[in-house]
């Protein structure tokens, strides 16, 4: 596991008691505690000659594929070779290149989305596509849950209606990604994966401080945190009045 500071949370989002990732209530247990895992970029490991021009819009294939032409790029990575120091920057910018329909996420500084869109064109990169979890950490979750001794899970998506526990070494040799929106949860319901509509992360909740933290010793995760403040608007800036200020309509 790699912490990441918490970062700075702006006023206006910490008001919203009603976005507290914490407490959080599914499948009839509350989660008293939880890590936000920040989705690695894929790096291609072959190079294209003219990134720009040949890259795909999405990340498709079975997950095998997908291994062997991609690896893990993490965020300290990226604000070192951007220096976009501020993650929250680096979310936004992935809104405004999706083309998010929410007005407070259709901003960002304009130095900021220059450095952004050289990074990502330098280095090969694909960001993960929001409401998903990269297909390069599925491996990471499904191995240490086992040897945390879960031998079986629950895979789901929004529209589920009843939990279906499967072995896990069988999530393990599935080549299926993970379903968009999706929730994984161990059998004793300690422990819950969960992605939500149009977020780039994966909150990670359980009832245990303690066995969450073991969890995330077995991985390579990067995230941080989350506090009795911390909202799923965690990400959202404000900006000042001398910033040069890039929108969507300026595109």
């Amino acid at each position: 596991m790699k912490k990441i500071e918490h970062p700075y949370q702006i006023a206006d989002s910490e008001r919203r008691n009603d976005l507290r990732i914490l407490p959080f209530t599914q499948n009839g247990i509350e989660y008293n505690s939880c890590f936000v895992l920040l989705n690695p970029f894929y790096k291609r490991k072959k190079r294209y000659e003219n990134f720009d021009k040949q890259k795909p819009k999405w990340i498709e294939g079975r997950r095998s594929e997908i291994k062997n032409d991609y690896e893990k790029y993490y965020w300290s990575e990226f604000t070192e070779s951007s220096q976009i120091h501020d993650i929250k920057e680096i979310i936004h910018c992935f809104y405004v290149y999706d083309s998010n329909y929410i007005e407070r996420f259709q901003k960002v500084k304009k130095s900021v989305w220059v450095a952004f869109q050289e990074t990502i064109s330098d280095n090969q990169l694909f960001w993960n596509a929001d409401s998903h979890i990269s297909v390069l950490t599925i491996d990471t979750i499904l191995e240490a849950l086992k040897k945390l001794g879960y031998a079986k899970l629950a895979l789901y998506d929004i529209f589920k209606d009843d939990l279906v526990f499967r072995k896990t070494d069988e999530l393990i040799k599935s080549e299926n990604d993970f379903p968009s929106e999706f929730r994984l949860v161990t059998e004793d319901k300690r422990l819950l994966f969960y992605q939500e509509y149009e977020h780039y992360e994966t909150f990670i909740y359980s009832t245990d401080l303690k066995l969450l933290k073991s969890f995330l010793k077995l991985t390579d995760f990067e995230g941080f945190f989350a506090t009795d403040k911390t909202t799923a608007l965690w990400s959202e800036v404000e900006y000042k009045d001398d910033d040069k200020i890039l929108t969507i309509k300026d595109e």
